[in-house]
């Protein structure tokens, strides 16, 4: 269907981004950085928190809905009877909209994987890959070789790569000496700069930086430091007040939860934290838990409205035995809010975590509530 609409390029260059975690940050930066640079940029991220249209952004503006709808319809006719998923069809409007754009850029983020996802239908002309590690094992199998393998599917015969992985897994290695890929890695040939402040992860924004160089961007030091400090991506690392300070992350596996502690220790807190958790069965739930042991003075657990989630009462048996004693869970987001908010002193630090919905469900209560940044 991409080749009948000839949308495979779908601006004058492309960008294709896979990795477990920090792919969403790269892209968010990436953008930053090319629309400081002048380019006309389109890109492309999923899953959404509040509008379908946050997957498709031109300038760093969602696109609008007439748009969205009759690049839909040009899929409808062009796709003939072939089926196509939710994703593919997601993936084919993004690439429709860019090329229509006329972009200097496109900056698509793979779904799941890469060698069998929507997104490496396209033909880019650099590729990056963020850290690897364990998610959507069920998929991508269980190991980082195997998931190394499968990240690695979008790699290209002699198109560059920029890996912001620090120990890559020896599948992805083995296919850019197949593939005879030039790749810039971090740690050697690019590395994180300590001195700077971020505001979403150092190694994203390494990566990101390294990548715009490939694009001959070349920003400015001033530009770039900018950049680091004031790039926001909704459910990374999201503040807000709600007579105490909340943080909002959509850290769902083991690797993202380690980080998002990693960062919260690194916070000036003067009182306790509690812990917001919500998040889909088929996500290593211990895993998760694990990495928050001994954390928080309470736990608040809670139900999801989509299939996909696992029961708060479900989410306990998979908790530190340590913690139990702390848990609570509740029917709805907004009764585990509720709860929390009447726990916590002024002091004190509520983190909400999880899967996407978790997060897009307390920022709309948190919105709601007219409660500030």
């Amino acid at each position: 269907v991409a080749r009948e609409m000839g949308v495979t390029h779908p601006a004058s260059k492309v960008v294709l981004v896979a990795g477990t975690n920090g792919k969403g940050s790269i892209c968010q930066y990436l953008t930053d950085m090319a629309i400081a640079g002048g380019l006309r940029t389109g890109t492309s991220t999923s899953p959404h928190l509040f509008r379908f249209n946050e997957r498709i952004a031109v300038d760093g503006e969602p696109v609008k809905d007439s748009i969205i709808v009759e690049a839909f319809e040009r899929i409808d006719v062009a796709r003939g009877h072939t089926s196509l998923t939710y994703f593919e069809f997601a993936s084919l409007a993004s690439m429709a909209i860019f090329k229509d754009c006329e972009l200097d850029l496109a900056i698509l983020e793979i779904g799941l994987g890469g060698r069998l996802d929507a997104m490496n239908v396209v033909a880019p002309d650099l590729c990056i890959i963020a850290s690897i590690d364990l998610d959507h094992e069920s998929w991508l199998g269980d190991t980082r070789e195997a998931i190394g393998f499968e990240k690695a599917g979008i790699l290209r015969h002699g198109i560059p790569l920029v890996l912001g992985d620090p120990d890559p897994p020896r599948s992805v290695i083995a296919q850019v000496d197949k593939l005879r890929v030039p790749m810039l890695a971090i740690n050697r040939d690019f590395f994180i700069e300590d001195q700077l402040e971020y505001a979403l992860p150092a190694a994203s924004f390494a990566t990101a930086r390294k990548a715009s160089e490939v694009l001959n961007l070349n920003l400015s030091d001033e530009l770039y430091i900018e950049i680091a400090s004031t790039s926001m991506l909704a459910g990374r690392k999201t503040w807000w007040r709600s007579g105490c300070r909340v943080l909002l992350d959509v850290a769902h596996n083991p690797a993202a939860a380690n980080l998002l502690l990693e960062y919260v220790k690194g916070l000036d807190l003067a009182g306790n934290m509690h812990g917001l958790f919500g998040i889909y069965a088929d996500k290593n739930i211990r895993g998760v838990a694990e990495v928050f042991k001994g954390q928080f003075m309470t736990w608040h657990l809670t139900n999801l409205d989509e299939s996909r989630a696992a029961q708060a009462s479900e989410i306990v048996r998979h908790m530190p035995d340590a913690d139990r004693g702390a848990v609570s869970t509740y029917a709805k987001i907004d009764f585990a809010l509720d709860a929390v908010f009447e726990i916590a002193k002024p002091e004190d630090l509520v983190v909400v975590f999880g899967s996407f919905s978790v997060v897009a469900r307390s920022l709309e209560y948190l919105k709601k509530q007219n409660i500030k940044t």
